[in-house]
């Protein structure tokens, strides 16, 4: 009883907080068109306005951005230690953005992504002594205060390493384009690459089309599949779902993208 109270709980939030609110109105509306309108056309575009909404409340659901983060996302595998020339590469991401009055050479701050990423990278340079490369642009400001935040993030988790900061590039490819030149300077054999766990295919499938002859281990970070049973709200509209599905399908369409012209 206790269970079922709890899921009308959960129905009837879902329903009166936003967005689930929106949904209602959005269901409604195409619903009453349906049996009130009388031209056949008229019946016609309500019919196809209920099935936008339909379509845009399952990228709402966490269920779907479930299924979608989970055809993307992988567990992470262990370190080598075999003592092969290893480059650890973390890919910017969301990259790093000034902080509102702050003291002016102090006031960049790292996205919730590239933190992810930079911090899972340290840790796998730190464990086997590997050298370091953080590749992405920072477009807003200066260049030089921004290498200067990555080294100094790096450093208070401990990063005594040698530390790149490769910041031209602004696009996936192009980071791993400009990293296949480190790699090859460096005669590095292998690397290591850090990033978001459902963007890791793609990035993947890039850095094999750049380093054919390089080894490459995968180190993802900021899962957003969690893999467990369903809850109760997992049918329930949620913008955090909303962003999830649709980041998973950017990168679907993108590396299906990538396939075609690259």
């Amino acid at each position: 009883m206790n269970a079922f109270v709890f899921f009308l709980y959960k129905i009837a939030g879902g329903i009166i907080a936003p967005p689930g609110c929106f949904f209602v109105l959005l269901f409604l509306l195409p619903i009453l068109g349906v049996f009130k309108a009388k031209e056949r056309v008229v019946k016609r575009i309500n019919i196809l306005l209920l099935f936008i909404v339909a379509l845009m409340y399952a990228l709402f659901m966490p269920v779907t951005a479930e299924y979608l983060m989970g055809r993307l996302e992988s567990g992470r595998p262990v370190l080598p230690d075999d003592g092969r020339p290893t480059l650890v590469v973390v890919l910017a991401g969301g990259g790093t953005h000034p902080v509102p009055h702050a003291t002016p050479g102090s006031n960049l701050e790292l996205g919730e992504q590239s933190y992810q990423r930079l911090s899972e990278g340290v840790s796998a340079a730190k464990r086997r002594h590997w050298p370091l490369i953080y590749s992405g642009a920072y477009d807003e400001g200066d260049t030089e205060v921004y290498v200067k935040s990555i080294h100094a993030q790096a450093a208070l988790w401990g990063f005594e390493g040698d530390l790149i900061v490769e910041a031209a590039s602004r696009t996936t490819w192009e980071n791993l384009r400009e990293i296949a030149k480190v790699v090859e300077q460096g005669g590095f054999g292998r690397i290591v690459l850090s990033t978001t766990a459902y963007h890791m295919k793609r990035a993947l499938w890039m850095a094999r089309r750049h380093m054919p002859g390089v080894e490459i281990v995968p180190w993802p970070s900021g899962w957003r599949s969690t893999r467990d049973s369903l809850a109760l709200n997992a049918f329930g509209p949620s913008a955090r779902a909303f962003y999830d599905s649709c980041a998973a399908l950017r990168e679907l369409v993108g590396l299906a993208a990538y396939m075609v012209f690259f």
